[in-house]
């Protein structure tokens, strides 16, 4: 579905797809069908907005149409949109369209009627398959969903989960309505692809479709209104085992366009002979890439699994900074409910430059992560029921009634305590600090590793390097600027050396480095290292490369 804006809020999910970027679909259907006529086809666009894919569908038509009375042509076309207006509007048109043509004005009506449906796409009944599915599916966050319609997903839709956008549950049912032969192709966001979300949306289409091609546009503008949707072409079908076209482009030219096409023999598109199984990451377009990425997950272990007792957690969430956080120490309350705090902003260039942040701690220091007896805590007890208004409507509050005062997430106090290394959410790369003493607790958008094996700072060298970077990259999605996502689902999927495989040399050559900023010299000798313990030739690393 298309989107306009008002004050840059999304109002039902639309979002206008650029003339040329809906031939290039249409022209990539023809090809991947090996035919060029639409005549006798099933096409369905679920949520056909202000006409961007009918019209050309309907042009088609017309092109090719010889008896306006003929039979199949009633199931042509499905056209759903939740919206009358929209529906009116584009109904208006194609019959313009087809009375220009020649078709009888009962006829018409009555091709109207039964192309076009005003209706959830999600919970329609359609009494057709389709050989094509087609369009731009609206980008509706979980939370801007009524509570009727979340359950009502949840429970029709299997891919419906983790508070997940409504693109989602609409790949599902497009991709079930799929014909033996059919072919799905959407424009749409690339998130799922990376995200915790799209697991098992990923897992689907792994155990039941190919996906024919795919096209990451995510730093494009594919839409005729600029907007942040990092977006890409997807074309799935029931080929099961054929191999995948992949690519990323920079922008959407006509130059480009050109350049992708697949009447252009000399077409950018890497073939993936198999593509991401088990409702893995769809982690890079390129092919030579994958294999590297097999290469080191053969050769590495997960971080996690590098070094007994390593563990990847997120800093603490509360639910009301406002409340929970202190600056400078100006709550009047006892001294030990305040704990030192990091935020993603104190950490730059791999250093921790604490700004004197606090954490009002409802929680007992033994270790429990039980909460506090605000009667022995007077003056705490006073500042919270002081804001007990605001923090009993929260949902961790409603739940938890008697710990109306706590934090969405516990706070771990061994973690506290402990040596850790901590790593801003979203970053350029490499930003990598050492909590060394046990300073300082994270706050919610700040990651966290600890181990009881590890040299934490030969493993702080590591994760700066070039090579840990590039694999974070690959499993992240990509965001405005150049910044990634060192979220946990992220972290747990890079690969490093196991502890057991470095030498004490090793560890010492990688220590020397820890307060090293050159960021070619950590490289050089991280790669030195990775290439004795994989047997290989070392060479430079640079962005994009592992070996």
């Amino acid at each position: 579905m298309e989107k306009q804006t008002t004050n840059n809020q999304p109002k039902q999910g639309e979002v206008f797809t650029r003339p040329e970027i809906v031939d290039y679909m249409l022209e990539t259907i023809q090809h991947v069908r090996q035919q060029n006529d639409w005549s006798y086809l099933r096409v369905l666009e679920p949520s056909c907005g202000h006409g961007a894919f009918v019209f050309p569908l309907i042009d088609a038509l017309i092109d090719e149409v010889h008896n306006w009375e003929a039979a199949f042509l009633n199931t042509f076309l499905r056209a759903c949109d939740v919206s009358w207006k929209n529906i009116l509007f584009v109904r208006e048109i194609v019959g313009k369209k087809l009375e220009g043509a020649g078709c009888p004005s009962t006829r018409k009506e009555e091709l109207l009627d039964a192309w076009f449906i005003c209706d959830d796409f999600l919970t329609h009944d359609f009494d057709l398959t389709f050989d094509i599915v087609v369009g731009n599916p609206p980008y509706i966050r979980f939370d801007d969903l009524s509570k009727t319609k979340q359950q009502e997903y949840s429970r029709i839709f299997t891919s419906f989960s983790n508070r997940c956008d409504i693109y989602i549950p609409f790949f599902e049912k497009a991709l079930s309505l799929l014909s033996s032969t059919g072919i799905l192709c959407f424009i749409c966001t690339n998130r799922f692809t990376k995200n915790r979300y799209g697991k098992k949306i990923r897992q689907i289409i792994s155990d039941n479709y190919h996906v024919a091609i795919y096209i990451n546009m995510e730093h494009a503008q594919p839409f005729l209104e600029k907007v942040s949707a990092y977006p890409a072409i997807f074309v799935i079908d029931k080929r099961i085992g054929l191999p995948t076209l992949a690519t990323t482009v920079a922008d959407t030219s006509t130059t480009t366009l050109e350049h992708i096409s697949l009447n252009n023999s000399e077409n950018q598109f890497s073939s993936f002979e198999t593509w991401y199984h088990n409702g893995n990451v769809w982690t890079c377009t390129d092919a030579c890439e994958q294999i590297e990425l097999q290469r080191i997950e053969s050769i590495y272990p997960l971080l996690e699994e590098s070094a007994s007792g390593t563990k990847i957690g997120i800093g603490v969430a509360s639910g009301a900074d406002d409340v929970f956080l202190d600056a400078q120490r100006n709550f009047d309350i006892e001294a030990d409910r305040l704990m030192p705090l990091v935020l993603s902003e104190d950490i730059k260039q791999g250093s921790i430059i604490w700004r004197q942040h606090y954490i009002l701690n409802p929680y007992e220091s033994s270790g429990k992560s039980s909460i506090i007896n605000l009667e022995e805590y007077p003056k705490t007890a006073a500042y919270f029921k002081s804001h007990a208004e605001r923090l009993k409507s929260r949902y961790c509050a409603k739940d938890n009634p008697n710990e109306w005062f706590r934090t969405i997430d516990r706070i771990n106090y061994n973690v506290f305590r402990s040596a850790k290394i901590l790593l801003p959410d979203i970053q350029p790369g490499g930003n990598v600090a050492l909590d060394e003493k046990g300073e300082y607790y994270p706050h919610h958008n700040v990651y966290w590793i600890t181990s009881s094996s590890w040299n934490l700072k030969a493993l702080c060298v590591i994760l700066r390097s070039t090579f840990v970077t590039n694999q974070i990259r690959r499993v992240s999605v990509q965001l405005r600027g150049g910044n990634v996502r060192y979220q946990a689902q992220n972290l747990r999927n890079i690969h490093i050396p196991s502890w057991s495989s470095l030498s004490d040399e090793d560890v010492r050559a990688l220590e020397a480095l820890y307060t090293e900023t050159d960021l070619a010299r950590i490289d050089s000798g991280v790669m030195s290292i990775l290439s004795q313990v994989a047997h290989l030739q070392p060479r430079k690393l640079t962005q994009g490369t592992f070996f």
